[in-house]
C-alpha cells in the first residue's frame, strides 16, 4: 500500500507538472498570436452639463447667505486630456487603461451688498479601465468602449479677500464611448457618469502601436 501510494503521489505531481507547463505553452501561444499594444493620448472637450437651474441654486444659496443679488455664468466647457495603453486581446477586442483630465469648469459669479466677484474653479482627474470592440479593419475601425473611472475632484473659490481650495469628492462609476479610429488617429465622444450626474467630450488623439 505504501508502495502503490508512493506510486499515486508521484503520478499526481508529474500531472500537475504537466498541467502547468500545458497552461505556459497555451498563455505563451496566445502571446505570441496576439497583435501588439498601443499607446494613446490626446486633447478632450468638455461639457459639464451645467444648466440654468444649476446656477440659479448657486445664486439662491448666496442671497441667503445675505447679499442683495447674485448673478452666476459659466461657458460650461473645459479642456481636458487623457493619456493610456491598450492591450489587443484579440482582432476585434482590446482592454485599455489610462489617466483622464477632466479639464476646469469656471462659473464667475458677481455679488450686490455688499458688491463682490467670485470665481469658483473645479478640476478633477481619474484612472480609467475600459474594454474596447473593434468594428472593422485594425487600421480603420468604429470602436465602441466601456469600463469604469475612478475619480477626484477639487473646488477653488477665488474672491477678493483670497482664494480658498477644497477636495468635493471621490467615486468609481462607469463611462462609455463611441469614436473612429484611422491611421493611428481616433475621434469619439466619451460619456462620465458621477454620481447622479454625468459630464461629456469629444476627444481627438493618436494611438501609436508598439
Amino acid at each position: 500500500m505504501i508502495k502503490n501510494n508512493k506510486i499515486y503521489k508521484g503520478n499526481m505531481k508529474k500531472l500537475i507538472l504537466k498541467g502547468f507547463c500545458l497552461f505556459f505553452i497555451l498563455l505563451n501561444t496566445n502571446i505570441t498570436k496576439a497583435e501588439d499594444g498601443y499607446m494613446y493620448g490626446g486633447l478632450k472637450i468638455f461639457n459639464y452639463g451645467i444648466e440654468t437651474s444649476d446656477l440659479q441654486v448657486i445664486n439662491t444659496s448666496l442671497v441667503n447667505l445675505g447679499f442683495t443679488s447674485s448673478t452666476s455664468s459659466t461657458d460650461n466647457s473645459g479642456i481636458g486630456m487623457d493619456l493610456g495603453f491598450g492591450l489587443n486581446v484579440s482582432e476585434t477586442l482590446s482592454a485599455e487603461f489610462g489617466y483622464v483630465n477632466y479639464g476646469t469648469l469656471e462659473i464667475n459669479t458677481t455679488l450686490t451688498g455688499p458688491s463682490e466677484t467670485v470665481k469658483t474653479e473645479i478640476d478633477g482627474d481619474g484612472f480609467t479601465g475600459a474594454a474596447v470592440l473593434k468594428l472593422g479593419e485594425e487600421n480603420d475601425h468604429g470602436f465602441i468602449k466601456g469600463g469604469f473611472h475612478s475619480w477626484s475632484f477639487t473646488g477653488t473659490v477665488t474672491a477678493s479677500l483670497g482664494s480658498s481650495s477644497e477636495p468635493l469628492g471621490t467615486g468609481t462609476d462607469p463611462f462609455f464611448a463611441v469614436g473612429f479610429k484611422s491611421s493611428g488617429w481616433y475621434g469619439s465622444y466619451d460619456h462620465y457618469v458621477i454620481e447622479d450626474g454625468d459630464i461629456g467630450s469629444f476627444s481627438f488623439g493618436y494611438s501609436h502601436s508598439f
